[in-house]
């Protein structure tokens, strides 16, 4: 699964391990920036390895420093 950011492997900046939705709603989550989403690993919020995009739920989303 890429990021919707910048297009590289999503990958949780806490724990390192490859993102892949458990379902169809957590897929349909990552493109919806007002829905949190949680790393199934860690449970932290996922925050991209590469870009440090936050897919926390808050308005904007996007790389850090944005």
């Amino acid at each position: 699964m890429d990021c919707l950011f910048c297009d590289r492997p999503l990958e949780c900046d806490g724990c390192g391990e490859p993102y892949e939705p458990r379902g169809r709603a957590e897929y349909e989550a990552l493109g919806r920036v007002e829905v949190p989403v949680a790393c199934p690993s860690c449970g932290a919020v996922l925050v991209c390895h590469w870009c440090r995009a936050p897919y926390d739920g808050e308005d904007g989303g996007g790389p850090a420093g944005d």
